[in-house]
């Protein structure tokens, strides 16, 4: 069941749980070797030395060209580690019920699971499409909790909408990116058995009954080669058992391997016409598992009816489906390069109807009033009516996290410091995974007040107090919110160590709205402590 009530599952559950519907694990305790980059600890401690070298005996320091000459000499270089499979097993289990501590960690673990799904499914032809819907998914699961807005009720059915529509979209959709030609016949969304319907799919496309696909099988075993076995007379050939049950299982609730199913139908792409290849047969078969083991997730959280969707959202959505429409879109808002401009003109029509379907959901804030989205938060600076106004006044029954901030607001412009800082804590702690777009005024205000607090003590030389009470709370709002991909990423240059930002107007944009608004709360404080006196 669902590890939260009033919150969506945490990035780490659904890590494990688009892992499951890979069909990533097995029995053997294998060897991988996993190519790794350099750690931004590893990063860190040569740019240290680095400034090190060039510190003169005065205490200045050289200029930058020294320092990018220097680094380059000291930058780590990338690594391999050998991990056995079932570690990294049991650090997806363990994530999946204690969620990724950082980016660094989730970006760290996505290294791992990509060269796992390289290395387990070369062989079929199929782990481009593992690792795209593995990136994709978690991806699309982030820009899903930024935009959906909780209210005080149980989480379950958004939670079940992001599964059967969003992820189910994604499946149908990734293999025509790896399929210039694809002709093979679509499957609809809502089919309880997508890998049965697959292989009844199959054996019409190529003629071959399912009963057929059973005496094959049992040819097989006498040793003869795969091509000349549909040469034989198969009248009077028995079945083959094991082929059978196979095709039974796929009709229940059980998820399912690619070792153990796609063996028994692969037989019949050697009878597949010209306008069908052995990859495309590959592929839409991955798809199929995926969907498979994406429906057998969802019986877990009991029956769930999909609302009524129109064509034409429909049709927005799932066009250029792989990557969210919000990253794309921050793309464009901060001057990136963009290879497919079709792609990139569809993106606004798709975020509309991704923010159209959330808000309509039984567990969205937004049913109780208008909360602008995440590129209206930060672009347009709506977070400001959040911050400034008691809009709060205007909902009936608002989720506990809220109500704590409101609190915090109250100290904080009170001149309460300490209470203010304790309502943020407990703010904080029940807005992940349930604010949405509300989190980016909430990580503004909470980050200008620690900015504050950090300024005025400085200058009473009183900073242990800031690393003892507040930094703490800085840290773990900011963690957070690089995590869900709110605030961009800062990646270092892998030469000169040097960070740059992923999205350079967007990090400007925010790290100018947080310093504003610190030296608003500064100069109030300032102001309180004057009146005391």
């Amino acid at each position: 069941m669902l590890p939260t009530t009033n919150q969506l599952p945490t990035l780490g559950h659904l890590h494990k749980v688009v892992c499951d519907c890979l069909g990533l694990w097995n029995s053997d305790n294998e060897d991988i070797t996993f190519p790794l980059t350099a750690t931004e600890k590893d990063r860190r401690t040569a740019l240290r030395e680095a400034f090190k070298a060039i510190k003169k005996e005065d205490g200045t320091y050289g200029s930058l060209d020294d320092l990018v000459v220097i680094t380059t000499q000291l930058a780590p270089r990338n690594t391999q580690k050998i991990k056995k499979s079932r570690t990294i097993q049991a650090y997806v289990n363990h994530l999946s019920k204690t969620d990724f501590e950082s980016i660094d960690e989730y970006n760290e673990l996505h290294q791992y699971i990509k060269a796992m799904l390289t290395e387990r499914y070369s062989h079929w032809g199929v782990s481009q499409l593992a690792v795209n819907f593995y990136v994709s998914a978690l991806e699309h699961y982030r820009e899903f909790v930024r935009e959906h807005v909780s209210n005080a009720q149980n989480q379950n059915y958004s939670y079940q909408y992001f599964l059967s529509l969003c992820l189910h979209s994604l499946t149908r959709h990734l293999p025509s990116e790896l399929l210039s030609d694809d002709t093979w016949p679509t499957i609809a969304l809502n089919e309880p058995w997508p890998l049965r319907k697959f292989a009844d799919v199959a054996c019409e496309i190529t003629g071959i009954t399912l009963h057929k696909l059973h005496q094959y099988h049992e040819f097989h075993q006498e040793g003869t080669q795969n091509e000349q076995i549909w040469l034989r007379d198969f009248t009077s050939m028995q079945v083959n058992t094991r082929s059978k049950q196979v095709i039974d299982r796929l009709r229940k609730h059980n998820r399912m391997k690619w070792e153990t199913f796609y063996p028994t139908l692969q037989p019949l792409t050697y009878l597949l016409p010209k306008a069908i290849t052995s990859k495309a047969f590959a592929i839409h078969a991955f798809a199929a598992m995926i969907t498979h083991n994406l429906n057998v997730h969802l019986i877990d959280y009991g029956p769930f009816e999909p609302p009524v969707r129109d064509h034409l959202i429909c049709e927005k959505i799932e066009h250029g489906h792989s990557k969210p429409s919000s990253d794309v879109l921050d793309l464009l808002f901060n001057d990136s390069p963009i290879v497919d401009e079709a792609f990139a003109k569809q993106s606004s029509n798709r975020y509309r109807a991704l923010l159209d379907g959330i808000r309509t959901l039984p567990g969205s804030l937004n049913l109780t009033g208008y909360i602008p989205n995440c590129m209206e938060q930060i672009y347009k600076k709506e977070y400001l009516r959040y911050t400034e106004a008691e809009w709060h006044v205007a909902l009936l029954t608002p989720p506990h996290w809220l109500n704590e901030w409101v609190r915090a607001q109250n100290a904080l412009f009170a001149g309460n410091t300490s209470l203010a800082l304790s309502h943020f804590s407990t703010a904080f702690e029940h807005a992940k995974y349930a604010a949405g777009p509300l989190f980016i005024p909430f990580y503004i205000q909470v980050c200008a007040f620690c900015k504050s607090q950090y300024r005025l003590l400085s200058a009473r030389k009183e900073e242990e107090l800031f690393e003892r009470f507040y930094e703490g709370l800085g840290k773990s709002v900011t963690g957070y919110a690089k995590l869900l991909g709110y605030t961009p990423r800062f990646e270092r240059d892998s030469n000169t160590l040097l960070p740059r930002s992923t999205l350079p107007s967007k990090s400007k944009l925010i790290l100018k709205e947080i310093d504003s608004m610190a030296r608003t709360l500064e100069n109030l404080s300032t102001h309180s402590l004057r009146s005391t006196s």
